[in-house]
């Protein structure tokens, strides 16, 4: 079933798509312990989103073939395909904008067959046999301090404003992008935040449940 009217649909990958904050696992797994003061650090308000993610990335440890293998074993929300395909089936723009790694969303979606999707997060770079972080969709005016503006990255991908904005997410990333999305999806610290300032938004625990929505 086609919604009434046409519509843009951009959706957050850690925690959202992906049932898990990939970045996290990652540096669970293959950083030094000094990942976890950074964070703390970040969520201190001493360094910003974008800082914190650059000095996280560098600290990781990975054979490339050993980085994938534990890739490949992310899952991704159980509802997310039937929701990707029925936008795709009803010609509905989806992407995804997310403060975490594009490198690790595309794998991930690519094993569950969605590498056409669109992907804009941050750049990882493997520099002098080193992992390094880039920004190519910063904004350094947003407020957020994300190495990705998802506002700016949702409102200039030449769709036009005539097409409301549809935004899934659950974290502190998404702030920027809550408050310009014409019909919000929170769940976890999205919700809370959105709660504390009034912001309108759905519930929503799976893709199952924004699928009936908008359906």
């Amino acid at each position: 079933m086609r919604p009434r009217k046409p519509l843009r649909v951009w959706v957050d990958f850690d925690g959202t798509v992906a049932c898990e904050d990939v970045t996290d696992a990652v540096l669970r797994r293959f950083a030094a312990p000094d990942w976890e003061a950074i964070e703390a650090a970040w969520l201190a308000g001493e360094i910003d989103a974008a800082t914190c993610m650059r000095r996280q990335i560098a600290l990781i440890e990975a054979p490339a073939a050993e980085l994938d293998a534990f890739l490949d074993g992310v899952e991704v929300d159980p509802g997310f395909a039937k929701f990707a395909n029925w936008c795709r089936d009803a010609a509905i723009p989806l992407a995804v904008a997310s403060d975490g790694v594009e490198y690790f969303a595309r794998r991930i979606l690519s094993r569950h067959g969605f590498a056409e999707l669109a992907v804009f997060a941050n750049r990882l770079v493997l520099d002098a046999g080193r992992y390094a972080l880039a920004h190519p969709w910063r904004d350094t005016e947003c407020r957020s301090g994300a190495g990705v503006c998802k506002c700016a990255v949702a409102a200039g991908r030449g769709w036009t404003n005539r097409h409301p904005l549809v935004y899934v997410g659950d974290g502190r990333s998404d702030r920027c992008v809550a408050e310009r999305a014409e019909l919000l999806f929170a769940k976890g610290e999205l919700a809370a935040h959105c709660d504390a300032r009034g912001i309108a938004y759905r519930k929503w625990l799976t893709f199952e449940d924004v699928l009936e929505a908008l359906a």
